[in-house]
Protein backbone atom coordinates (compact mmCIF):
# COMPACT_ATOMS: atom_id res chain seq x y z
CA UNK A 1 0.00 0.00 0.00
CA UNK A 2 1.32 3.38 -0.96
CA UNK A 3 1.47 5.86 1.97
CA UNK A 4 0.87 8.77 -0.39
CA UNK A 5 -2.68 7.70 -1.32
CA UNK A 6 -4.30 8.38 2.09
CA UNK A 7 -2.42 11.68 2.44
CA UNK A 8 -3.55 12.79 -1.01
CA UNK A 9 -7.12 11.72 -0.27
CA UNK A 10 -7.13 13.70 2.99
CA UNK A 11 -5.82 16.80 1.23
CA UNK A 12 -8.42 16.53 -1.52
CA UNK A 13 -11.18 16.06 1.06
CA UNK A 14 -9.98 19.13 2.98
CA UNK A 15 -9.89 21.15 -0.24
CA UNK A 16 -13.40 19.97 -1.11
CA UNK A 17 -14.62 21.02 2.33
CA UNK A 18 -12.97 24.41 2.00
CA UNK A 19 -14.38 25.12 -1.42
CA UNK A 20 -17.91 23.93 -0.83
CA UNK A 21 -18.13 24.71 2.89
CA UNK A 22 -16.56 28.09 3.50
CA UNK A 23 -16.59 29.63 0.06
CA UNK A 24 -19.94 28.10 -0.92
CA UNK A 25 -21.52 29.29 2.34
CA UNK A 26 -20.18 32.80 1.83
CA UNK A 27 -21.51 32.91 -1.72
CA UNK A 28 -24.89 31.63 -0.56
CA UNK A 29 -25.07 34.29 2.17
CA UNK A 30 -24.25 37.02 -0.34
CA UNK A 31 -26.59 35.81 -3.07
CA UNK A 32 -29.66 35.09 -0.94
CA UNK A 33 -30.40 38.73 0.03
CA UNK A 34 -29.73 39.81 -3.55
CA UNK A 35 -32.26 37.27 -4.83
CA UNK A 36 -34.81 38.55 -2.29
CA UNK A 37 -34.40 42.11 -3.52
CA UNK A 38 -32.51 43.20 -0.39
CA UNK A 39 -35.49 42.47 1.86
CA UNK A 40 -35.17 40.44 5.04
CA UNK A 41 -37.99 38.15 6.06
CA UNK A 42 -39.19 39.05 9.53
CA UNK A 43 -42.79 38.01 8.91
CA UNK A 44 -42.87 35.74 11.93
CA UNK A 45 -41.78 38.54 14.27
CA UNK A 46 -44.58 41.03 14.89
CA UNK A 47 -42.98 43.04 17.63
CA UNK A 48 -40.87 42.72 20.72
CA UNK A 49 -42.41 44.25 23.79
CA UNK A 50 -41.11 43.65 27.29
CA UNK A 51 -43.57 42.32 29.83
CA UNK A 52 -41.98 44.38 32.58
CA UNK A 53 -39.17 46.79 33.32
CA UNK A 54 -36.77 46.89 36.23
CA UNK A 55 -35.16 50.12 37.35
CA UNK A 56 -32.07 49.79 39.52
CA UNK A 57 -30.76 52.91 41.24
CA UNK A 58 -28.61 53.80 44.20
CA UNK A 59 -30.31 54.27 47.56
CA UNK A 60 -29.39 57.95 47.50
CA UNK A 61 -31.57 58.62 44.45
CA UNK A 62 -34.27 55.96 44.99
CA UNK A 63 -36.93 58.43 46.15
CA UNK A 64 -36.26 60.67 43.14
CA UNK A 65 -36.52 57.66 40.80
CA UNK A 66 -39.86 56.63 42.32
CA UNK A 67 -41.11 60.19 41.91
CA UNK A 68 -39.99 60.38 38.27
CA UNK A 69 -41.58 57.09 37.21
CA UNK A 70 -44.60 57.41 39.49
CA UNK A 71 -46.82 58.68 36.70
CA UNK A 72 -46.07 55.78 34.36
CA UNK A 73 -48.73 53.12 33.85
CA UNK A 74 -47.78 49.72 35.27
CA UNK A 75 -49.14 46.37 34.13
CA UNK A 76 -48.40 44.20 37.08
CA UNK A 77 -46.53 44.05 40.33
CA UNK A 78 -46.27 47.78 40.84
CA UNK A 79 -43.42 49.45 42.66
CA UNK A 80 -41.15 47.28 44.76
CA UNK A 81 -38.43 48.99 46.68
CA UNK A 82 -35.86 47.02 48.63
Amino acid sequence: MNWLDPVLSALLLALYGLIFGVIGGALFNMLLPALQGGRWDFASLRSMQPSRYEVVVDEAVADEAVRLIGGLQTTGGGSTRT
